[in-house]
């Protein structure tokens, strides 16, 4: 006899010859914070049943099989022995009959069958409670024909189920979100809470104070609406809950709704962390099919407006659950060098999950760092559970702008059973949100249509069958707007046939309040031959990246929210040159592009509401990239940031270069054997708080041996010392109040100085800064160059404004300061280096270039913006003699005049390059001038003993000077018609770098 039929008819039949005193119960589990067990009218439930052993007698008495009934009106969807007690199975279900029947795995030879006396085992119903009432029900148990027994030697166990306790059939149904998941202790989130009627009657729901599910104080801060809410039948009422956490560490938020007479199932919002270093877990796939692959996303956020965490990296994450997973890759990066205030991270990992249907699966993750050399650990949080699964819906829209009108939304049913389906049926998502068009749900093909009040129902006769999916679409005239994004359940419900269970399958679409996420920061790019890189920072809200790629223009067209595109795509004038979804990439390299053809790229941040951002970044023109072949004149590679690089780079000899765009120090490496690695990014673009102005020194500090740094200050008035190697900050000062500054700072150094300053400072560098305010209030203050605190200031009360580089001579301990007159016509001012005390002034006229010294004549070279150049005798202050370049004019040079032998080198503004040097009576005179386009600054090359002059022009070229004659001897083409910046020589590698207006840093090979 088959064994389902020999369950049946031991319901049927009394036990012959066996005892009839054995007991057992059973009762529905109440879920976390529950008193009693819920399920929702019209809507899937797990419905918990544990079950109990209840025998006294001292016999053995194993309970091994158990059979369960639903009351009248129930829809049996299927059942899982529960994960603590996996040696069961489903032996028997019957949808028409409301009845599944569980047995012991271990079989009737097997020690320790089913349930020993005392013992439990709970099961998982998966049911649909009837909607026929306007409130909730509490008498719901399980109806005659329930049974247990012992299936290996028939023994039935006796129990009335009239006298189990109940559970609740409820009429609201209630899902929330929390936003944001990441937040500073007394921070505030937003839990949305979305409550559905499935009742036969509207109500009025409210919301109760969330509670904490962890010892993380939870605090309500308000509610909106403030009152109750009116939610009819099939609709939704939406309230959000703003919640301010006391405390640090992993949360959820604990939500109930309810309205008279009815209580909403208990609903936990996602994970939220509370405190500095915080993070959040998300998958992208919480209903697999076996084999399918998941990714696991951690995304990490510094909360603190102060603290720089180092080192970050994640620990391999932790599976939960009964469902296996195999690691396909990650983590993806393996560590973030360092996460600055306010910055964020993301990290991926790929799995394949695999399982019996039912099965679940959740990730654990945890992220550790490092603080002031501290190790530092993140709270481990947990991602939301995902399922192995038999079938489930896709749809083509996620994500809805409210302000969208006649909308065909497709719904994708996929069928990995082991039936066709031959119906499947629409609930109607909240009607009050979403207006059905007067077309509503179209038919196909051999699908015919047909419309209920409560949804619409697709039938075949040839159905989906097994490993295939449909399509099935209908049109919403519009949607209602929201507040703030809202995520909405659309339910399906599919029939394999008459004698089988029905399925239930949804997906949620979220109705967007704002129309475009965050920009992506810090976007730049490399060209190479044949390649564009480009390297971008995930802002915080992100999901996914798209690159858009134009000829020669900016991309006009910008993708729309919600659309997914594919690489290949055309929007506009531009072509889709990446995608990805769901990722933690942050680079991609093109090469899909031809060399010597300008390319302008537009990088858009996407949510994971698939909600695109401006495409801003750098700025609305975008990033200006044109690869090139390695050949001769042609640049090695050009590193792109989209802003003004004219600043003159600084070079570490071999190894790479620094520069600065706007408020962003950035590096380059430097690889002569690796061409895919030439011209990478060092770190990140590091950003100051106001624009840089100047060049800036790099240096060794005392006590860091093999390490350099970074001497800079901004605008906004901070000086800051940087780590040439990783981009971190030593220090930041920004308590010296000092207003713009915008002169190249200057450094003296102890391992360099004199007995005199090693007297004073017996172990402290100096890093000095000056001021060009519009106020007369400018000063000059030297740091400790290791910690950024005071030594000295300068502010004498008419000090003009300081806009070129200062000058330490080591031999004297004196510091020159070039200004422009203001209060004081005394324009270069001279101080004691080690005190800050005024030594000598001298009257000038406006100085805004740089003070250099002139190492082989040993003067001082002062560059005046009337055409004037002087040497100053660094003994007794005073002018050891004048040129007059040019006749006076209000600005007649564009850069300092350069040391160069006993002479120097100039760039005027009237677009010549002259080179001066000393006569019989120790004065400079010309020696030639040549013609050079808005020439820059210059720079000198001695190779082999031929001795060249490198300068830039407004003309997009570098030209080369011959040193002797001034012939411009070759050139080379960075951009045409552009303004090109003030070169730098790397001589042990034969390169030359240099910046442009259109913020592009390239790289060329010299001699020209």
């Amino acid at each position: 006899m088959n064994v389902r039929i020999l369950a049946l008819v031991a319901v049927l039949l009394p036990a012959v010859g066996f005892s009839q005193n054995r007991t057992w119960t059973v009762r529905p589990v109440p879920s976390a914070g529950e008193t009693v067990a819920r399920v929702v009218m019209e809507d899937a439930s797990d419905l918990v049943l544990e079950v109990t052993n209840t025998t006294q007698a001292t016999t053995d008495a194993r309970l091994s099989e158990v059979s369960f009934v639903l009351p009248a009106g129930y829809q049996l969807l299927g059942g899982l022995p529960a994960e603590e007690n996996p040696h069961w199975k489903v032996e028997y279900l019957d949808s028409n009959e409301r009845r599944i029947t569980f047995q012991s795995t271990w079989g009737c030879v097997d020690e320790g069958r089913g349930l020993a006396r005392n013992e439990s085992a709970r099961f998982v119903l998966s049911v649909v409670g009837p909607s026929n009432r306007s409130n909730d029900s509490s008498t719901e148990r399980l109806v005659t024909g329930t049974y247990a027994r012992d299936q290996c030697d028939g023994t039935t166990y006796s129990y009335n189920v009239g006298t189990m306790t109940p559970w609740n059939r409820g009429i609201l149904a209630a899902n929330v979100t929390l936003s944001p998941r990441m937040l500073a202790v007394n921070g505030t989130t937003v839990a949305r809470v979305v409550v559905e009627n499935r009742g036969t009657g509207s109500s009025s729901v409210v919301v109760d104070n969330p509670a904490s599910t962890t010892s993380v104080p939870l605090t309500t801060v308000s509610k909106l609406p403030t009152g109750s809410v009116p939610v009819a039948v099939q609709a939704a009422g939406v309230i959000a809950v703003t919640l301010r956490p006391t405390a640090a560490g992993a949360v959820a938020a604990r939500v109930r709704a309810r309205a008279t007479g009815a209580n909403a199932p208990l609903v936990d919002s996602p994970m939220a962390d509370v405190g500095a270093l915080v993070a959040a877990a998300d998958m992208d796939l919480v209903d697999a099919f076996p084999g399918d692959q998941v990714t696991l996303r951690l995304t990490v956020l510094n909360t603190s407006t102060t603290n720089t965490y180092t080192q970050v990296r994640p620990r391999p994450p932790v599976l939960l659950g009964t469902a296996t997973a195999s690691l396909v890759s990650g983590p993806s990066p393996e560590s973030v060098a360092q996460l600055a205030p306010g910055a964020s991270a993301q990290f991926t990992w790929r799995y394949q999950v695999s399982g019996t249907p039912g099965a679940r699966y959740q990730f654990q993750a945890q992220v550790d760092g490092t603080l002031n050399g501290s190790a530092v650990a993140g709270d481990a949080v947990t991602a939301r559970k995902g399922r192995i699964v038999e079938h489930r819906v896709r749809l083509s829209q996620e994500t809805m702008s409210t302000a969208a009108t006649g909308v065909t939304v497709a719904y994708t049913v996929q069928n990995r059973g082991t039936l066709p389906i031959y119906e499947v049926k629409l609930f109607k998502p909240a009607v009050n949100y979403f207006a059905v068009a007067a077309s509503g749900p179209q038919a196909f093909g051999d699908w015919s249509v047909f419309t209920e009040a409560g949804g619409y129902i697709w039938a075949s006769d040839t159905g989906i069958p097994v490993g295939g999916e449909a399509t099935f679409r209908i049109t919403y005239s519009g949607f209602t707007a929201v507040p703030a994004d809202t995520a909405f359940r659309h339910r399906l419900e599919l029939n394999q046939g008459w004698n089988d269970p029905r399925i239930r399958v949804e997906a949620t679409m979220t109705l967007l309040a704002v129309t475009a996420s965050p920009d992506v920061g810090r976007l730049t790019g490399v060209a190479r031959d044949g390649s564009v890189t480009l390297t971008w920072d995930n802002p915080f809200n992100h999901g996914g990246t798209l690159v858009l790629r134009a000829e020669g223009a900016t991309p006009n067209t910008a993708p729309t929210s919600g659309t997914r595109y594919a690489v290949g795509d055309v929007l506009g004038n531009a072509t889709v040159a990446y995608v990805d979804e769901f990722s933690s990439a942050s680079s991609m390299t093109d090469t899909g592009v031809t060399n010597g053809t300008t390319y302008v790229y537009r990088v858009f941040n996407a949510d994971d509401e698939l909600r695109y951002g401006p495409g801003n970044q750098p700025t609305s023109v975008g990033l200006l990239a044109t690869p090139r072949a390695r050949v001769a004149g042609n640049p090695l590679w050009c590193y792109s940031v989209g802003l003004d690089t004219t600043l003159q780079p600084v070079t570490e000899l071999g190894v790479g270069i620094f520069s600065s765009f706007n408020d962003s120090v950035v590096a380059t490496l430097t690889n002569t054997t690796n061409p895919s690695e030439d011209g990478a990014e060092r770190f990140r673009p590091v950003k100051m708080a106001g624009k840089i102005a100047s060049r800036f020194p790099v240096v060794p500090l005392l006590g860091r041996p093999g390490q350099q740094w970074i001497v800079v200050g901004d605008q906004s008035g901070v000086p800051a010392v940087i780590n040439t190697a990783t981009g971190e900050f030593l220090w930041r000062n920004t308590t010296l109040g000092l207003g713009n500054i915008s002169s190249f700072p200057v450094t003296q150094l102890l391992d360099y100085a004199n007995p005199e300053y090693r007297t004073t400072y017996s172990n402290v560098d100096l890093a000095i800064f000056a001021t060009r305010n519009t106020s007369a209030q400018n000063q000059v203050v030297a740091l400790n160059a290791a910690t950024g605190a005071l030594i000295w200031r300068y502010r004498p009360g008419d000090l003009g404004m300081v806009s070129g580089g200062m000058l330490v001579d080591y031999t004297t301990n004196r510091l020159y300061v070039p200004t422009r007159s203001g209060t004081s016509t005394a324009t270069l001012r001279m101080l004691n280096s080690l005190t800050g005390a005024e030594v000598a002034r001298l009257s000038l006229g406006d100085l805004e270039f740089g003070v250099v010294r002139n190492a082989t004549s040993n003067q001082i070279l002062v560059t005046a913006n009337d055409g004037r150049v002087y040497g100053v005798n660094p003994a007794t202050f005073t002018t050891a003699w004048t040129v007059a370049v040019r006749p006076t004019t209000a600005r007649a040079f564009t850069h300092f005049a350069r040391p160069l032998g006993r002479g120097f080198v100039v760039s005027t503004a009237d677009g010549r390059v002259e080179r001066y040097e000393m006569d019989a009576t120790n004065v400079p005179v010309q020696l030639w001038s040549t013609p050079i386009e808005g020439p820059a600054g210059s720079f000198t090359l001695n190779q082999n003993g031929v001795a060249r002059i490198y300068v830039g022009g407004s003309d997009g070229k570098v030209h080369q000077l011959e040193l002797e004659t001034g012939t411009d001897s070759g050139q080379v083409t960075v951009a045409p018609a552009q303004t090109i910046g003030t070169p730098t020589i790397d001589h042990t590698v034969s390169r030359l770098h240099v910046g442009t207006g259109d913020g592009r840093i390239c790289a060329f090979p010299v001699p020209f």
